[in-house]
């Protein structure tokens, strides 16, 4: 997909109000891993707590390389990170890019996060067990698999850990604005006592990216934790904090960007989709115009038979 077709994919689901669809329309459930029966979504085994701990010390060492290099990524608001003091969180980060679960391993520590996702994320094999080692814990669709995921977020908030969600759901590669969000990290903030985490990914162009036709660079924006109001039921505070929590990050959006970044702007879209549609035009009249062209234009063997009949004439 190019970056035009994304724009104009994105915009047509900004128009339809349908924010958490994958920009590939697909679930990419082949081959998922059953989290059913006996599946443990914390490391148990001492094969698992091994595996666990060489594949983190080397994301530790290596990750932060690999998105410098490759996306020119910095982290900014550490401070924010260590007003915790150690204490158990939930963090919630734009989704938008593919390596940010990695660009969120590299701020808040490849040991302490831990990274939700939908179920068929992780796979069967090998691939599935390094996922597992780094700290996935799948979002199963029964009560069953959401009550081993609730256990799992309890357990490791209290021990200090983080545990980082994606309240948009669905990947939206280097989509600049912020979507609505679900309710699911809030909930599980309210129920554990713990503050919310926001992590704000920004996109930011350079002259020196400009000149060299590079993409822009990513920031990821660690913000200062917001805490659930003790008022009203779990529900209405679930509620509330995360109406806080996307008041926070739109805030810092747009003293980033420097316009608004809310979901709801809609005059961004219809510009949008008027570009692609220009765009699709020309390039439509660009294939007529060399259609026309070569219907036109006389073939080689009838040259010669002119060339041929002038001469004998």
């Amino acid at each position: 997909m190019t970056k035009r077709d994304l724009r104009k994919r994105q915009a047509e689901l900004e128009s339809k109000g349908q924010y958490d669809v994958d920009m590939n329309e697909e679930h990419r459930t082949f081959d998922a891993l059953p989290i059913d029966g006996n599946f443990n979504y914390l490391p148990v085994k001492f094969g698992e707590r091994f595996r666990r701990c060489w594949l983190l010390t080397v994301v530790k060492i290596f990750g932060p390389v690999i998105t410098w290099f490759s996306l020119g990524a910095r982290v900014k608001g550490r401070k924010n990170l260590r007003a915790l003091k150690g204490k158990g969180a939930i963090s919630v980060c734009n989704h938008v890019h593919t390596l940010d679960t990695l660009l969120v391993k590299n701020a808040l520590g490849s040991f302490r996060v831990f990274n939700t996702g939908s179920y068929y994320l992780i796979k069967r094999g090998w691939a599935g067990r390094i996922f597992k080692s780094g700290g996935f814990l799948p979002v199963g669709t029964t009560f069953a698999d959401m009550k081993k995921l609730q256990d799992a977020i309890g357990m490791l908030t209290a021990h200090g850990k983080i545990v980082n969600f994606y309240p948009e759901h669905a990947l939206w590669p280097r989509y600049e604005k912020l979507r609505p969000f679900k309710q699911g990290a809030f909930h599980y903030a309210v129920k554990f006592d713990v503050p919310v985490l926001p992590l704000f990914i920004e996109f930011r162009e350079t002259k020196l990216r400009k000149l060299f036709h590079m993409q822009k660079k990513l920031i990821l924006h660690i913000l200062p934790a917001v805490y659930a109001e003790k008022e009203g039921t779990p529900r209405e505070q679930a509620r509330k904090l995360s109406e806080k929590v996307f008041a926070v990050m739109s805030e810092a959006g747009k003293s980033y960007y420097g316009r608004p970044v809310a979901y709801n702007e809609q005059a961004e879209n219809a510009s949008v989709l008027q570009e692609c549609a220009c765009a699709d035009a020309s390039n439509l009249k660009k294939k007529r115009r060399k259609a026309d062209k070569k219907k036109n234009r006389p073939s080689a063997a009838n040259v010669e038979i002119g060339q041929e009949t002038t001469e004998n004439t």
